[in-house]
This record gives structure tokens, sequence and C-alpha cells, in this order.
């Protein structure tokens, strides 16, 4: 087997996320270097797998598949299931067969699912290939627990992780109000619906332990460096409402914008004159008190224009 190139990658984002009923987990979005991205339907299987293994071959891989990556049983074997949603799969399991990877009319990989004879037996009811998640066999076997893996090829696929990895805490709502006899003059008393009513924000113990312990919950690489631009003497000004007109005026006419100050800087610096503004922040770093650019001694950041 070849090196997976899932390993390989020039971006990463994740958040943990908490929910009631369990442990913690994450959502993570990786950029592939060029090297590595999934060009074709070929590269897509050589990190992404929907089938059962063979037990004789890969007796752990198979173990762990049939334990960690099986979807249901649901549908008509098990109506009770809690993804169903009036009378079928909220998860459109069981997936249909697949001889091979494709990208269907919306842009949305259909992971190979071959008709290969393997199946599982799981509270009772047979599941074959059409039941298993999207996995990574390295993924698998390192960690040995539930890892999703998906191929993103679509802004809206990577808008929808970008919403679990900002969309915060969970919230509870929380209604006060006195119970029937704790105060025999409750009934005469105006009540203040207001403020019975809470809108609270839900930690459950496990996030408690992590936050107490200081473990990393969000994480982003490379930084991104906000760039500000602007047209020739449209530059934009911040003050107080109180400030006096003249020494606002006065004082943006003598400091840079931060565009401006790298004009300054390519004037000053001759290593920076291959660099557009965009790539200025990999070798350069903004010092914003005294508005100017200068040689990047440690770290790496990326720019972006707003």
């Amino acid at each position: 087997m070849t090196v997976n190139p899932i390993f390989r990658f020039i971006s990463v984002m994740y958040t943990v996320e908490f929910q009631k009923r369990g442990l913690p987990h994450a959502h993570i979005l990786l950029g592939l270097n060029g090297d590595a991205k999934l060009k074709i339907e070929a590269n897509i299987d050589n990190v992404i797998t929907t089938e059962l293994p063979d037990s004789r071959l890969y007796p752990k891989l198979s173990e762990g598949v049939a334990k960690y990556m099986i979807h249901g049983s649901c549908g008509p074997a098990n109506i009770n299931s809690p993804c169903m949603t009036d009378k079928r799969c909220s998860k459109f399991y069981p997936k249909p067969y697949t001889p091979t990877t494709m990208i269907d009319q919306e842009g949305y990989p259909r992971y190979r699912r071959r008709v290969s004879g393997i199946h599982i037996t799981k509270h009772g009811v047979e599941l074959d290939n059409r039941n298993v998640v999207p996995y990574n066999s390295h993924l698998l076997m390192r960690y040995g627990g539930h890892v999703n893996v998906e191929y993103c090829n679509k802004s809206n696929s990577i808008k929808y992780l970008f919403k679990y990895v900002k969309k915060g805490p969970n919230k509870a709502a929380l209604e006060i109000s006195n119970r029937e006899g704790d105060n025999d003059n409750a009934k005469d008393k105006v009540v203040d619906e207001i403020k019975q009513y809470y809108d609270c924000i839900y930690v459950s113990s496990c996030e408690a332990v992590w936050r107490i312990f200081k473990f990393d919950i969000h994480h982003k690489w490379p930084p991104v460096f906000k760039l500000k631009l602007h047209l020739e003497n449209e530059q934009s000004a911040c003050f107080h409402d109180y400030d006096p007109l003249t020494d606002v005026v006065k004082k943006n006419e003598e400091a840079d914008t931060m565009f401006l100050a790298w004009f300054e800087a390519n004037r000053k610096f001759p290593e920076g004159r291959n660099l557009t503004y965009a790539e200025f922040p990999t070798k350069f770093t903004y010092h914003r008190d005294d508005r100017m650019w200068l040689p990047r001694k440690k770290g790496y950041n990326i720019g972006r224009l707003q």
C-alpha cells in the first residue's frame, strides 16, 4: 500500500464539540497540498473506503470497521433508530451499490460500494457495504474509534464544516417557577415571565473538565492576517465623537495606513519588492502601534485581502 496522502496537508482547522449524551468529538478540516490533492476518483479510493474488508486478510481492520464504522441497523429492520425521520433514515442509509467512485450531478462524491458478498450481523440484522460509513484505514487502525472521513470538493461542503467549527457552545433554555404548594399566596402574585426565562450556555461535565485542564478546543493553521486596502486619498480614519476635527485630520495625515506602509517597506527593504501585497505577511510583520512593516524574525502568516 502506498503512503496515504491524507497526512500531507498545508492547512488545518478543527474544533472540539461536546454533546450532552457522550464524550467530546472533533470536526477537522484539512487542506491538502498540490501533490496530495484528490484530483481523480482513483485518488479518493486511496484515501476513503466505504467497503467491508476481508476478515481473513485484515482481521483487525475488519473488527474495527464492524465495531466503529457501521451505520444501523435502521429502516424497516429498526424503525426506532435515532436516525429515523418520517419512517426513513435521515442519513440516507443504506446507500446504493456503486461499482466505482463518481461525482454526481450536484458535485458530491458517491463512494465505491461494490457487491462483495461480505456482510456482518448487527442486532440480528445482516449489513453489507451499503451501511459502511466512509473511513480511512490508517486513521481507524491508529485511533481505534469512529473517524468519519469525507471528501470536500464544493464550497457549500466546506461551509457546512465551518458551521461546526464556528457555531459555539450549546445553549439551554431555563424556566424558573414556584412549585405548587410552596407558597399559599403564589396564585395572587404577579408573575413576570420575562424574568423567569433565561437563555443560558450549557456546559457538560466533559467540557468543564476539558476547560479546567486547558486543553485546546479550537485550532487553525496557518494564521491568516487581514490586509486592509483603500484607494488613493480614501483611507478610513477612526476617532471618538468628542475628538476635535482638526486633531483627527492632522493625526491621520502624519501616519501611514497598512497599505501605505507597504509602499514604504518596499522602498526600505529590497527583499520585499518581489512580493505582492497578499504575500507580504509571509516575510514581514506589521506593527500596528508604529504603523510600519518589518522583516519577520519567526513564525509564518498568510495574507488575505478583506
